[in-house]
């Protein structure tokens, strides 16, 4: 099952973390130093992933989505954990810092669009436009609304 994979994975990855620090203060410090090395990584594969999109000729360009595919993954295992202990958060990134992230990612449409969809590529730049804006408008209505549902579940197993 999922969950138990994600829970052993948890385990273990506590676990090291545990044996690696001699007291709180080391402990507390090492999960920081983990959340902090979490941004420039995620940014990172984002520019691996739009220089692939560039180098890589015709349809293998849309190989460079499996430079991001591994942090996408681990979030998903990370949110899972989350979700059986907390209410997801209701609050997003910061969207000012966000834009950040849409270079790189804006960068690697487009590489994919000029190597794998040309001459025609004005479509792929459209539908992948409306998609980024359509996660950019929804993803805080839909934080929000998945912090009320965990929040809920959360409760009712409280009361049971």
């Amino acid at each position: 099952e999922m969950n138990n994979m994600i829970n052993a994975l948890a385990n273990y990855t506590l676990r090291e973390i545990d044996r690696a620090s001699r007291d709180e203060f080391e402990r507390e410090t090492f999960y920081k130093a983990n959340t902090i090395s979490a941004t420039p990584t995620r940014f990172l594969e984002l520019v691996a992933a739009a220089i692939l999109a560039w180098v890589l000729p015709g349809q293998m360009s849309m190989l460079c989505f499996l430079a991001i595919a591994p942090s996408i993954i681990g979030n998903l295992f990370g949110t899972a954990w989350l979700r059986k202990r907390v209410a997801t958060p209701p609050v997003g990134r910061i969207w000012p810092a966000m834009t950040v992230y849409l270079i790189p990612l804006i960068v690697m449409f487009v590489g994919i669009a000029h190597n794998a969809y040309a001459p025609d590529s004005t479509s792929y730049l459209l539908g992948a436009g409306a998609g980024v804006t359509a996660a950019i408008i929804f993803t805080p209505f839909l934080r929000r609304r998945q912090h009320q549902r965990d929040q809920a579940r959360l409760d009712s197993e409280l009361d049971d």
